[in-house]
């Protein structure tokens, strides 16, 4: 039986020795352990992950809550937050939590400090974060402030935005995979990749993906989907490309909810991942409903 290909599209944070060969071999263990664990391994037959890493395209001058893994840059590397993306911020924030931003303390205390390293944000962020988390739960931006940091990166730096999609469209392009699994900032990456026709077609101008998973997705903040897609309208992908979303309640990333409010087409699936770390990617991986979509791409 024929090697299935699926290419997956990582999020952030992933150390400076994530390496295209460790992501895909750190994503290959979970999906093959679904498999086998849902009894689809046979069905889906050999299968291989590949998980283009784009660290080396990403700006490394940052702060630690957008830097791909410890180390990466050094404390006199960090690059201080502009009046632009300060802005970005802030807006992203309040469109996680609508309600934040009317009871936003204002107070000579507002603005201190949530723990070590936060120092490096502006008090005007910090209040934002600290309103946020009254609203959304304790220590709910302190998980969320890296992710805004890097969408930040991705979605108002053109260059890097490219260099990213490139890499991506390398992968698909060397695999010819008809599968793509992406994860948090990934989702993002790949829609806006459909949305932009930079996904490899077939001969007869078809898509040569046809299934797509995103899990623990931000596309259902207001802010994101304002830099991929167009204002106003649902959130769709292209005619055959099947789209699936997992969201595990208890995942900050995702707002505890699924795309289909907002989306065209897209099929919804809660998973349950646990309460901590419930955005981890693996946890995402190896549930059931990955190891049936994998048969599924296999049977299309």
């Amino acid at each position: 039986m024929k090697m299935l290909q699926i290419v997956g599209v990582h999020g952030i944070n992933q150390g400076k020795s994530a390496t295209t060969d460790a992501l895909s071999r750190s994503w290959q263990v979970p999906v093959d352990e679904g498999l086998a664990y849902s009894g689809h391994a046979v069905a889906a037959g050999p299968v291989r992950l590949t998980v283009p890493s784009y660290q080396g395209v990403y700006p490394k001058t940052v702060t630690r809550h957008m830097r791909l893994g410890p180390d990466t840059a050094g404390p006199d590397e960090d690059a201080p937050i502009g009046e632009e993306e300060e802005e970005f911020i802030l807006q992203t924030l309040a469109a996680y939590a609508p309600s934040a931003a009317a009871e936003e303390d204002d107070s000579p205390v507002a603005g201190q400090t949530l723990g070590p390293g936060d120092g490096r944000f502006t008090p005007r962020i910090l209040r934002r974060a600290q309103a946020v988390d009254r609203v959304a739960g304790k220590g709910v931006t302190g998980r969320l402030l890296w992710l805004v940091r890097e969408a930040h990166g991705y979605l108002r730096n053109e260059e890097t935005g490219a260099a990213v999609r490139a890499e991506v469209r390398a992968a698909l392009g060397a695999t010819g995979a008809r599968m793509v699994i992406a994860h948090s900032l990934g989702s993002v990456v790949f829609y806006d990749m459909l949305s932009r026709g930079e996904v490899p077609t077939s001969t007869d101008g078809s898509l040569t993906v046809t299934s797509l998973i995103t899990c623990g997705s931000p596309l259902s903040w207001l802010a994101v989907r304002k830099g991929v897609h167009t204002a106003g309208a649902p959130l769709a992908v292209p005619a055959g490309v099947e789209w699936t979303n997992l969201y595990a309640p208890f995942d900050p990333v995702n707002k505890f909810r699924g795309l289909s409010p907002l989306a065209a087409g897209v099929t919804d699936v809660k998973v349950d991942n646990g309460k901590l770390k419930a955005h981890d990617v693996h946890r995402y991986l190896d549930k059931p409903a990955v190891a049936e979509h994998i048969v599924k791409a296999r049977l299309l």
